[in-house]
């Protein structure tokens, strides 16, 4: 497949992520579509960057997760992101989420709620820092979850998010062989939750991205994040994301794609919030077709056969699954 470099950090939700969604500020919106403003627009097709010049971007897709004795179904209403003017653009995200037992034991039970997003950025101008040139953007806006944490089973906390966000990135084209890309963001705003006491939350996010070349892919994130809200009082919250991606063409619409994920989540003061550590490996197959000049279908299929989740209070989420995921983009 022809090398091509990337220009924006291309790695998110649907391609790599195995089990984190819409984490508030690390919003980002479709991350392997998120471009920061310049003449071109870039498209993710099978974990290869394609400039395109189409403005704006609706998306669609399921996300199905068959457990042992549970599924869970990521349903994405919409996601993407609208022109508004040559400095501003608006993000978005709507989607329902659904948890659904088979044989429940004592505690489970199911879940049906929202994730919805929204943010307005302001594209500014690039500036020249330590001998890299850097895009920089500045946004508001708001998020709102009926599901509390998904992943650890908590379904009772609604929150809504007000914001503020900054960032600047840059690339480097002699890290890889497609090259590197780095961003600084941090965020600010107020929370307000159904459970117990309103409040704030305070971080920073360090993304980093290396296309190494002869299909090998690397993305990291660092969140150090402060949060005062609900069942959190001054707690301080430190995750470190990583997911290598390789990907093999096996025809012009179909790749080979095995993604390792890594991750560590830790909670100090304030909180009864338990530790994690995740580790999984996702081999599937991915499938993307152009239907014509503004639709795009794309599915993956595979089996998670290594997949480690565990908590510091001995909550033990291991175990495989099945994973398939289908959607269609839409770009004008």
């Amino acid at each position: 497949m022809k090398k091509l470099i990337f220009l924006s950090f291309l790695i998110g939700q649907i391609t790599l992520s195995q089990e984190k969604r819409n984490d508030f500020y690390d919003f980002n919106i479709i991350k392997e579509d998120l471009t920061y403003k310049t003449n071109m627009r870039y498209e993710n097709i099978l974990n290869f960057s394609k400039s395109t010049d189409k403005l704006n971007l609706y998306s669609t897709y399921i996300d199905l997760r068959q457990y042992n004795d549970f599924s869970k179904i990521y349903w994405n209403l919409g996601q993407g992101y609208i022109y508004l003017s040559n400095t501003w653009d608006l993000e978005y995200s709507i989607e329902k989420n659904f948890v659904t037992y088979q044989n429940k034991d004592v505690g489970d039970k199911d879940y049906n709620g929202w994730e919805i997003d929204s943010l307005f950025r302001n594209y500014i101008e690039k500036v020249d820092w330590a001998g890299h040139r850097w895009s920089r953007s500045w946004g508001f806006g708001t998020s709102y979850s009926d599901g509390g944490d998904l992943n650890y089973d908590l379904f009772d906390e609604k929150v809504n998010d007000i914001f503020l966000t900054y960032r600047m990135s840059t690339n480097f084209d002699n890290i890889g062989l497609g090259g590197s890309y780095l961003s600084f963001t941090t965020n600010g705003g107020g929370v307000l939750s159904s459970v117990k006491d309103n409040g704030y939350r305070l971080n920073f996010i360090v993304d980093t991205f290396t296309n190494w070349g002869y299909g090998f892919q690397t993305a990291n994130t660092l969140t150090d994040e402060l949060r005062s809200y609900g069942n959190y009082a001054n707690s301080y919250m430190l995750d470190f994301a990583s997911t290598t991606s390789w990907t093999y063409e096996l025809s012009h619409d179909f790749a080979f794609i095995t993604d390792v994920y890594f991750e560590s989540e830790n909670f100090f003061n304030g909180t009864a919030r338990a530790d994690k550590i995740e580790f999984n490996i996702f081999p599937h197959i991915g499938y993307n077709k152009k239907l014509d000049d503004s639709f795009r279908f794309f599915a993956k299929l595979g089996v998670i056969p290594i997949s480690i989740i565990k908590y510091s209070d001995g909550f033990d989420d291991s175990g495989f699954y099945i994973k398939g995921v289908a959607g269609i983009t839409y770009r004008w």
